[in-house]
């Protein structure tokens, strides 16, 4: 089933939801990134401009358009700053932006910003993700769809398949 509400863009956490450890792509995460238009993404991450863009670069992915970095707000994660600027850059409601996270302090500053959001689980239990909306226990689990009206949405299939 397709979530209850579409978005007009995502805000992808870098470190732990799109790159692993060692700096390479979970499964998914390039599909998921062609599927979406470019400047329907951005990444927000606490790690600064120039680690990010080196871990984009290592793990093969599109170097987004918009990118929201720990050089770019006075506080990051798990304040809102990050997203804030995030949805501000794309001249968006909060509502109408989802993030997608891996961490408490990533789903936290979400929230705070007034973001849905989707929390990887990546074998963990759910109590990190009490700030989440929405669950996925691997980044694989989401398929992201671009509506006809350009708007996003996204179903969560079951692990395992």
């Amino acid at each position: 089933m397709r979530s209850p509400t579409s978005y007009d863009a995502v805000c992808f956490d870098l470190f732990g939801t799109l790159v692993d450890a060692d700096g390479a792509a979970f499964p998914g995460v390039r599909e998921a990134l062609a599927v979406l238009p470019p400047e329907r993404w951005t990444i927000v991450t606490s790690c600064p401009e120039r680690v990010a863009r080196a871990l984009v670069r290592q793990a093969g992915l599109t170097q987004p358009g918009a990118l929201v970095t720990a050089d770019d707000v006075e506080r990051t994660k798990p304040a809102p700053d990050p997203y804030r600027l995030a949805v501000e850059r794309f001249g968006l409601a909060p509502s109408r932006a989802l993030a997608v996270e891996d961490s408490r302090e990533g789903l936290a500053a979400a929230r705070a910003a007034e973001l849905d959001s989707i929390a990887v689980l990546r074998g963990r239990g759910s109590g990190f993700a009490r700030d989440a909306l929405f669950l996925a226990e691997r980044f694989a689990d989401i398929r992201w769809f671009v509506e006809t009206n350009g708007s996003i949405s996204f179903e969560i299939e079951p692990s395992g398949r």
